[in-house]
């Protein structure tokens, strides 16, 4: 669907790309990823972008694909949409993203330059472009399955798995997982999965097995609820940590936070975002909702200078040509045909 405002045209559309196999988290088994992209269009020059408007719904990627040309409808909006102007005309929505992301592509390909070179503190922080290390997540799924999948991967220098299950056997999934990955450090993601007695009740196991960090362990909006994580171990705010807003609810409970553009609403407020938690002293991770190679390219930008880095393509059977590149666990700048 298209809409044509002025000297730029507005293309939106939505699709499903399939995943290698099935994905589980405590709350969903994904099958699938929803993406809604974005092409902007001025003169000789189009800039792209994506985002994966919900996590389980199509009618939802309708409602935003909807809500993004009805806007682009208003005379003389979409010409005046700038990557100045975004964070103020737009509510922060993964749809957001898209169109943030598209225009983070325009200015680029106008400029003739990379697009962290758009920004002077982005390009300091990118600095040469070097490739970034990335860590692999193992799904949830029943121990055996999840050590085998953990002694798969090698060559990380952590390893991220989603624990969360509804049976009573994280216990056990942390142990196989901690003797396949050999005692190195681990991160886990329960997504929300936890109530505080399972937080109580896991906590001195993960601390043995040498757990580092301990990602969204209770429900959004039971962040108060948490202990102070012992030793060294951090907990990572994802689910409740959306843009610089939720920050100061947040700082007293986490010691890290996990930044998705989707959740952030763009690549533009994903940078405000981390300029504001690293002047409140908490580091970031970089994470993603799924997606194709051009929901991950922008990623890269914020990739530099993040604890970890959890995001790729190789989960999908079929991808963007061209792909962003990710060779033996390292991200690699994305290919300006691809975006930025």
């Amino acid at each position: 669907m298209g809409m044509m405002t002025g000297s730029r045209r507005l293309e939106v559309e939505l699709e499903r790309w399939p995943l290698r196999e099935p994905f589980a988290i405590s709350r969903h088994i994904f099958v699938d990823s929803l993406s809604l992209t974005v092409h902007l269009r001025e003169a000789d020059c189009t800039g792209r972008g994506e985002c994966e408007p919900h996590e389980f719904e199509q009618l939802v990627g309708l409602e935003a694909q909807a809500e993004v040309l009805r806007h682009a409808s208003k005379p003389g909006w979409l010409d005046g949409l700038s990557r100045l102007n975004i964070l103020e005309r737009l509510p922060c929505t993964p749809w957001r993203n898209a169109l943030d992301c598209a225009l983070w592509d325009l200015d680029a390909k106008r400029s003739g330059q990379r697009a962290w070179c758009l920004e002077p503190g982005l390009a300091a922080r990118v600095g040469e472009a070097l490739p970034v290390q990335k860590i692999p997540t193992v799904a949830l799924a029943d121990p055996q399955n999840m050590a085998a999948a953990a002694a798969r991967c090698t060559e990380a220098p952590m390893l991220k798995i989603k624990l969360g299950g509804a049976d009573g056997r994280d216990g056990e999934r942390l142990e196989a997982v901690s003797t396949a990955w050999q005692g190195r450090p681990l991160l886990v993601d329960v997504n929300g999965g936890w109530m505080p007695i399972d937080l109580k009740r896991w906590l001195p196991l993960a601390q043995r097995l040498n757990v580092a960090v301990i990602e969204q362990p209770l429900p959004p909006g039971a962040d108060q609820e948490l202990p102070l994580p012992p030793g060294d171990m951090r907990f990572c705010a994802d689910e409740s940590c959306t843009d610089r807003q939720s920050l100061p609810r947040l700082a007293p409970y986490y010691q890290m936070v996990n930044v998705k553009l989707d959740k952030t609403g763009g690549l533009t407020e994903a940078l405000a975002l981390i300029d504001e938690a690293t002047h409140l002293g908490l580091p970031w991770m970089v994470g993603s909702n799924g997606g194709t190679s051009l929901a991950m390219a922008p990623l890269y930008l914020i990739a530099h200078g993040a604890l970890c880095v959890d995001a790729g393509a190789d989960h999908l059977i079929r991808d963007r040509e061209p792909g962003l590149e990710v060779r033996q666990g390292w991200l690699h700048a994305p290919s300006p045909a691809l975006w930025g």
